[in-house]
């Protein structure tokens, strides 16, 4: 499958890693409806993403499982946008929070209030956190035609990718595509489009030089001609 074939209109397009982009971007092209799980979270490892897509969250960023590292990133809201300290120009920022059970970082959850400790924002982030997982399970499990996409910063392994798709079958009842970002070390220009497998695979495979992760003229072309079904 290549990105031409791709191409087309879905009911659902959803993110899976493994930073905001995917979320980031949709939202941009207005391919975004819903607030899911792996928006706003760092998932360095697919095989990662597969093991807590197979349990369907289970155990995900319980507390007890949760550590702050020493990291600072910025609080934004559900729609990606940073927040900014009343009356300033200055972002709120925000601890850096990883889930050690499936090695995923929260990194925009939870804002740095003076003198108050992480964790007692926690009861309100897991209300928020469970509805975002139960609206992505039964999203994907209602969609007649889905798009999936992971941005690997990690070189891709091909096992992980069969194990991805067998995943997401079990846990979706309509059609689906995937389109895997690839990022490389070389000095890429543009998208380079793998031509991986054949349309019936569902797989887009291509690849992106890592100075053009955030680079909006990439992700026009990788989101070019993708809409949703009204």
């Amino acid at each position: 499958m290549n990105l031409q074939t791709l191409r087309g209109s879905y009911n659902l397009i959803a993110g899976l890693g493994s930073w905001c982009g995917p979320a980031l971007y949709s939202e941009r092209h207005n391919l975004r409806r819903h607030s899911f799980p792996l928006d706003w979270v760092q998932t360095p490892f697919l095989s990662d993403v597969n093991r807590l897509l197979k349990n369907k969250f289970q155990g995900f960023m319980e507390l007890g499982n949760m550590i702050e590292k020493d990291i600072l990133a910025n609080y934004i809201d559900d729609n990606g946008y940073p927040i900014f300290k009343f009356g300033t120009h200055e972002s709120v920022r925000a601890h850096y929070i990883t889930d050690t059970q499936y090695n995923i970082d929260s990194v925009h959850d939870f804002p740095i209030i003076p003198d108050q400790e992480w964790v007692l924002q926690y009861p309100s982030y897991k209300i928020r956190l469970n509805h975002r997982i139960q609206t992505f399970l039964n999203q994907i499990a209602q969609s007649q035609r889905t798009l999936f996409i992971r941005h690997e910063w990690m070189p891709t392994s091909y096992e992980d990718i069969v194990i991805l798709k067998s995943i997401l079958a079990e846990m979706t009842n309509g059609n689906f595509n995937i389109l895997l970002i690839e990022t490389v070390d070389d000095d890429l220009q543009g998208v380079k489009d793998m031509n991986f497998g054949t349309p019936q695979d569902g797989i887009c495979w291509v690849q992106i030089s890592r100075k053009d992760c955030t680079n909006p003229s990439i992700w026009n072309i990788l989101l070019e001609g993708i809409t949703l079904i009204d």
